[in-house]
């Protein structure tokens, strides 16, 4: 152990002194999630007003974010938060990469080398090993990537006890790193992120009580972050031997465990064993997962890759989405042209859980959203607003639900499909919804000359 610890002295330094070493023109990317490291962003902020230009690529910020309104930052980003957004209205100096989650590494490692990579890990154990903790991801893979194939990138390790240690499995690593790995060292004690997730909107409530009629006994469930996944998985304590291979672990999934509901025995892959690439939660979370056998962060290719999802038994995934137009095409990350959030896992999960045998994807929405001025409007739409860019195409949809009901859009002529989202729709809309989907070329008038859609490809309460 001593050796390790002499190691470890050699490589160590300040937040301060990294941060006054970067100079104009570097590229830095930054860890995201609890890989974020508030220590090293802060002191950019404070350090690094005069580095003109400074290339810095992050992915939805929750730490200490003010070196976005330095002069000379240029961001760079797959995933746009609400720190992204104000910077972008501020200073215009976000820039959108899309891409899906296991696209990431490629664009880390396909483009123009960094010069820094800085992650958070949880301290280094006796044998020299440094836990990626709640967030393996894409980053797990690309510093190993780096660290063979880029020998000038400089690996920064952020280092912060209040992060718990968390178990991978060993034939990918073990989520953790040894203390070869990185060239400089820096430590932050700043309490790691406590994400509770707000209380469910009355349509949320709705919509979970739809979704939660779909998800059956045995059924392996990923869901996604929000108020309507978090009330989902509320719904499903009356379930048996459910099992979880999910991107983003989260307070719901510690819910079902304790309360017997899941077991993870009937998954096919990893059995006994819940599944993630991150975890996003409270301190609860945070304390259930530390050194939990129970539980394994994997990298995002060992979770998200439609490959790997064809392999887990009856795979049910929930995800939300912003709007859904006649045909089926889903937008979840732009509001017209501009950017709102980004891909993430959505597309990956929507398509592979359809490769799962007995799998389904279900796209959750509000019926309606309230603008700024107070204006109502439809989250069902005839055709999207020019610009709208889609996250979800027509032919990969299967299961849309808002709070008046699910259709399965799988399998259906967009004539029919038309008319089954016009049912799910608010009542206010439904009417002008008809007549906008007519006008766009929809024959209304002649669904019943076709069979109708088998009975189980809808769902009321």
């Amino acid at each position: 152990m001593d050796a390790q610890k002499d190691k470890y002295e050699s490589k160590l330094t300040t937040t301060a002194d990294l941060a006054r070493q970067f100079k104009p023109g570097d590229r830095i990317l930054l860890g995201s999630w609890y890989g974020e490291p508030y220590g090293v962003m802060e002191a950019m902020a404070q350090y690094c007003g005069d580095v003109d230009p400074l290339y810095v690529s992050g992915t939805i910020y929750s730490g200490p974010a003010e070196f976005l309104d330095l002069a000379g930052v240029h961001n760079f980003t797959n995933f746009c938060g609400p720190r992204e957004r104000q910077s972008q209205l501020n200073h215009q100096n976000v820039y959108f990469t899309p891409g899906q989650f296991t696209h990431f590494e490629g664009w880390a490692c396909q483009g123009d080398p960094f010069d820094y990579f800085v992650h958070r890990v949880a301290p280094m154990d006796e044998a020299g090993n440094f836990s990626f903790s709640l967030t393996s991801s894409f980053e797990y893979e690309t510093i190993q990537w780096i660290k063979a194939n880029r020998p000038k990138t400089t690996i920064v390790f952020e280092v912060n006890p209040n992060l718990p240690r968390v178990y991978g499995l060993k034939q990918f690593g073990n989520n953790e790193l040894s203390i070869d790995y990185p060239d400089v060292i820096v430590e932050d004690v700043r309490p790691i992120m406590d994400r509770a997730v707000e209380p469910p909107t009355k349509a949320a409530e709705g919509i979970a009580e739809i979704v939660a009629t779909l998800i059956e006994d045995k059924a392996t469930i990923q869901l996604g972050y929000g108020t309507i996944p978090m009330a989902i998985g509320k719904l499903l304590a009356d379930r048996k031997e459910l099992g979880v291979h999910t991107e983003m672990f989260c307070d719901a999934h510690i819910d079902l465990i304790e309360h017997g509901s899941i077991t993870n025995a009937h998954k096919g892959l990893y059995d006994g064993i819940s599944i993630s690439t991150f975890a996003l939660g409270t301190k609860r979370l945070h304390d259930w997962v530390r050194e939990n056998k129970e539980f394994a962060i994997l990298p995002v290719s060992e979770v998200n890759t439609a490959s790997v999802l064809a392999r887990v038994n009856q795979l049910v995934s929930v995800n939300s989405i912003l709007t859904v137009d006649m045909t089926g095409q889903c937008c979840a990350h732009c509001l017209g042209p501009r950017t709102y959030s980004g891909m993430g896992g959505g597309f990956e999960f929507a398509h592979g859980a359809q490769l799962s045998p007995g799998g389904k994807s279900i796209l959750c929405l509000p019926s309606t959203t309230i603008l700024k001025d107070g204006t109502v409007v439809s989250n069902i739409v005839a055709q999207h607003a020019a610009g709208t860019r889609i996250a979800i195409p027509e032919h990969t949809v299967d299961w849309v639900a808002t709070e008046y009901g699910a259709v399965k859009l799988k399998f259906l002529p967009l004539d029919q499909r038309g008319r089954a989202l016009v049912d799910i729709a608010h009542p206010d809309f439904r009417e002008g919804l008809m007549r906008e989907m007519v006008d766009a070329g929809l024959r209304m008038d002649r669904l019943d000359e076709l069979p109708k859609p088998p009975a189980q490809f809808f769902s009321r309460i």
